[in-house]
């Protein structure tokens, strides 16, 4: 029971990410003005022409907080959140489910990827493209987007087998599995008997490859 508990209180640390313990964080973040971040970005900013609806995006978040739980990813602790892109109209926005008190409805995300990418809030970020063709990608996005107009709560359970609330790498993960309608496509980390998603596990396999990363 006390492992199982552990498991509990480390999934609840991975799956709140970026925004929630903000003030707790806050301390460990620079102080940049706008000018500065709007520089930063347009250094960092990927072609959009290279981006596809579908593809995935993970990212490194600041703070004490967020490095502890990227411990969380069995095989390599390299981001602490992830998220799925959408191209509209030219640009590039990220669903991505989130907790805490910086997103209080606790309902699923639909942000410019600047805003996902904030160089105030991140260290770094990466961009991930699956083997998934054109129909399949266009699920992933049609998929993502019915969550977000259904207003899909973040999962504070972290209870993988139920599907009317998810967390974020749940969301990204049941998306893509819906997508492709294999259940086996991604794998599942497990502790103490407890399946769970980790970041790793949706990019760090035979069916992804790195787009782009970037480093602040």
């Amino acid at each position: 029971m006390l492992k199982r508990f552990i498991l509990f209180i480390l999934i609840v640390l991975s799956c709140i990410s970026g925004f929630a313990f903000y003030h707790f964080q806050h301390q460990n973040k620079p102080v940049l003005t706008e000018n500065l971040i709007h520089e930063k970005w347009n250094h960092a900013k990927p072609d959009i022409s290279i981006l596809k609806s579908g593809d995935l995006i993970f990212r490194h978040g600041r703070g004490a907080i967020s490095k502890a739980l990227m411990l969380f990813s069995r095989h390599e602790a390299k981001y602490s959140h992830a998220g799925i892109i959408s191209i509209e109209n030219g640009k590039a926005f990220v669903y991505h489910a989130i907790g805490g008190e910086e997103n209080i409805s606790n309902k699923l995300r639909k942000d410019p990827i600047e805003t996902f990418c904030n160089p105030n809030d991140i260290y770094s970020f990466g961009i991930y493209r699956s083997d998934l063709d054109s129909f399949q990608l266009q699920k992933v996005d049609s998929i993502a987007n019915y969550y977000f107009i259904k207003e899909l709560e973040f999962d504070t359970k972290f209870n993988l087998e139920s599907d009317d609330k998810m967390y974020c790498s749940e969301f990204v993960y049941k998306t893509i599995i819906q997508a492709t309608g294999d259940k086996n496509y991604l794998p599942l980390s497990a502790s103490s008997g407890i399946n769970y998603v980790a970041c790793d596990d949706l990019y760090l396999n035979n069916h992804c490859h790195c787009l782009y990363s970037h480093t602040y």
